[in-house]
């Protein structure tokens, strides 16, 4: 697809007939190698610039080859993130009639693309197929805050709000502080993005995978292969399940689970961005059983981030050239990916 003929409806639709080829029968564990851990503990205490380009070049060799890795020293309290997903399943441990009554884009709620999801729902990311997961979501810019989503009222689930609350500016606080790292890995000044992310678009999701016994061999996914819409993802997980693909290997390859990091992605904006420089990797996820769980939920909290809802994206003056005009034309979200997803 050309930079003048740029087309988001279309993209969609070209995303999901590549993902339906894709063959994921046969993935392998990972390898040591495979996916990168960067601990930014030094550049976040100091704020070095020696610092910063040593976590900005790991940054860039894992964006450009794997489009994956592990983020470990980021700050973020274990108290959060054990009280988050304590949210997370003392909402979807809540009967399935007091969920209903927040699902998403139902009649008379002026704001889609929030509340709740059941299992089953084909959005996303959309698919032919229902993905066996349900999830809570939330999310905000500039003109969405936190009263504009949908919540349950207290009495129904005393201290969730507050909880889901914390940790969005908990997590959004870290994914700011992490843009001069992006930047420099991207060769640009460690304040290139701070005009872009003013007002961020964000979507924070918590994911309940049922049972992998309770799942019918004929519902092949958790959530269905897909890429990100994201600038970057940074994920909690509390099991095994996550499969990425691997361009280096050329195999699908499951994540392990890494106590006390966030696995972290870059997703299709950034790759448009960075005129495909930096990668959006295709991934899957189940609740992958593991010797005596195969009775345990999965739960996994995505928080996806963007720029600015409207900020026009420009290809990045470090990844085009005489030899590399600029792929895509200058877009924002709201023009792209939000017209995609129905924002």
């Amino acid at each position: 697809m050309t930079q003048a003929e740029f087309d988001p409806l279309a993209k969609e639709r070209e995303l999901q007939t590549e993902s339906a080829s894709w063959d994921t029968s046969s993935p392998v564990p990972a390898e040591p190698g495979d996916i990168a851990t960067i601990d930014v503990t030094k550049w976040l205490a100091t704020h070095d610039r020696a610092e910063l380009d040593i976590v900005a070049r790991q940054l860039r060799e894992a964006s450009e080859d794997t489009g994956f890795h592990q983020l470990v020293g980021h700050g973020v309290p274990q108290g959060d993130v054990d009280a988050i997903f304590a949210a997370a399943k003392q909402f979807h441990a809540l009967p399935l009639a007091v969920k209903e009554t927040i699902l998403m884009d139902r009649p008379g709620v002026p704001i889609g693309g929030m509340g709740y999801l059941p299992v089953g729902e084909r959005k996303l990311p959309r698919r032919d197929k229902g993905n066996v997961n349900e999830a809570f979501l939330i999310k905000g810019d500039r003109h969405i805050g936190f009263d504009d989503n949908q919540w349950l009222p207290e009495a129904v689930a005393p201290g969730f709000r507050a909880a889901v609350e914390r940790y969005a500016g908990v997590i959004a606080n870290l994914a700011l502080r992490m843009l001069p790292v992006w930047a420099a890995a991207l060769e640009l000044p460690p304040t290139f993005f701070d005009s872009a992310f003013t007002h961020p678009f964000w979507r924070l999701r918590l994911t309940r995978y049922p049972p992998a016994e309770r799942v019918s061999p004929d519902d092949a996914f958790g959530i269905a292969p897909h890429v990100d819409t994201t600038f970057f993802t940074l994920l909690l997980q509390d099991g095994p399940g996550l499969t990425i693909f691997s361009h280096r290997r050329q195999q699908w390859i499951s994540v392990p689970v890494v106590p006390g990091a966030f696995v972290v992605n870059s997703g299709e904006l950034l790759r448009q961005w960075s005129n495909d420089r930096v990668l959006s990797t295709r991934h899957f996820a189940n609740n992958t059983a593991v010797e005596g769980a195969a009775s345990t939920d999965r739960y996994s909290i995505p928080f996806f981030f963007n720029a600015n809802a409207d900020y026009p994206m420009e290809c990045l003056p470090t990844c085009q050239g005489p030899d590399n005009p600029p792929r895509y034309p200058t877009i924002s979200y709201l023009e792209s990916q939000a017209v995609a997803q129905g924002e």
